[in-house]
């Protein structure tokens, strides 16, 4: 009779929480997922064009984009002289670039905090003066030989680009990036030291 009862009814199975389907998840990059992509653009592009320097040069060529509108906004909407508004143009390329290379060429030596970011520009724009005075010179020089304004200071913006690269990646996140191990080093001592190991042979009577 028991058996008869329960023939008609069904095993329901428990329930599982819901998932949604597979193609539907989004998937966040991590920091070793970052580090195999550029790995594998470094391995496609070779090794004598580096991943950084694709990255860099890629919002340099935004910065020259930024140039150029900057130029033209001081030049004639608001009449400013040449040489003054190629200055301007160049100040605000600059700071594009370095916020960009922070935060996408410089990615893993990336400067965090206002204080790291203010002292990381200020070395950007030092390191990169004696390339930005070449910029308005020769742009101002082309403008006064009768080339076209945007003739000019793309002129102007390729000789800032080169200096550009080639200081920020010697002084502005290099040195951060190798002054980081040196200060690491002292406190890995100082712990060593501390550790029962480290007190039994450093004292004079283990020697």
């Amino acid at each position: 009779m028991t058996d008869f009862a329960n023939c008609g009814q069904e095993e329901i199975p428990a329930s599982t929480p819901f998932s949604p389907p597979a193609e539907l998840a989004v998937a966040i990059p991590t920091l070793n997922e970052r580090e195999n992509l550029a790995a594998l653009v470094d391995r496609l592009a070779g090794p004598t064009v580096p991943v950084r320097f694709l990255l860099f040069a890629t919002i340099g060529g935004f910065g020259v984009v930024t140039h150029l509108a900057t130029l033209w906004l001081a030049v004639h909407p608001f009449g400013i002289r040449f040489a003054a508004g190629q200055a301007i143009a160049t100040i605000v390329a600059m700071t594009g670039n370095f916020l960009l290379n922070n935060h996408f060429a410089y990615w893993d030596q990336r400067l965090h905090g206002r204080r790291a970011l203010v002292m990381g520009l200020l070395s950007f724009y030092a390191v990169c003066g004696l390339g930005a005075a070449a910029n308005v010179g020769i742009a101002s020089h082309l403008f006064d030989a009768k080339h076209s304004w945007w003739l000019a200071g793309l002129g102007g913006a390729a000789i800032g680009a080169m200096w550009n690269y080639a200081m920020s990646s010697v002084f502005v996140w290099r040195s951060r990036a190798t002054a980081a191990p040196a200060r690491q080093a002292p406190a890995q001592i100082t712990s060593a030291e501390q550790s029962p190991a480290g007190r039994s042979a450093l004292s004079p009577s283990a020697a």
